[in-house]
């Protein structure tokens, strides 16, 4: 029985740490510029954007 209480507190503590060390992400920023649905697809084929990747 102590067994187990003692197990629960390491896990508890071992939690505790890691959620104070959770490091914040920046979220990726498209930098290609935005197609629209009949421009040229980007790819090449030669298809509007909506009949090829859109």
């Amino acid at each position: 029985h102590d067994q187990f209480e003692t197990h629960g507190r390491q896990m508890e503590a071992g939690i505790r740490s890691s959620q104070r060390q959770t490091a914040t992400v920046d979220p990726i920023k498209n930098t290609e510029e935005k197609v629209g649905r009949n421009d040229p697809c980007p790819c090449g084929s030669g298809k509007k954007y909506k009949r090829c990747h859109g």
